[in-house]
């Protein structure tokens, strides 16, 4: 059975054993899904670590907004 574990920067659910990455933090061994997580991670570690850690949904910028259509113009 796969070790699935949670990458600390983006928060996707990974198998250790084929994660892209990983990295060494004050004792605990952090595993990533793609390279420019791990790199996030080694620059800033304490960032993604422990009570300040973001959740997925933080770590994603806001959604643009909506267009207005051609119509609305003229309201």
């Amino acid at each position: 059975m796969a070790e699935m574990v949670k990458d600390p920067v983006c928060g996707m659910e990974i198998d250790a054993a084929t994660a892209a990455g990983s990295s060494e933090y004050e004792g605990a061994t952090y595993y990533f899904c793609a390279v420019g997580c791990k790199e996030a991670f080694d620059a800033e570690p304490s960032k993604y670590v422990g009570a300040a850690a973001p959740t997925p949904m933080q770590a994603m910028p806001a959604a643009p907004k909506a267009a207005k259509k051609w119509w609305e113009f003229w309201k």
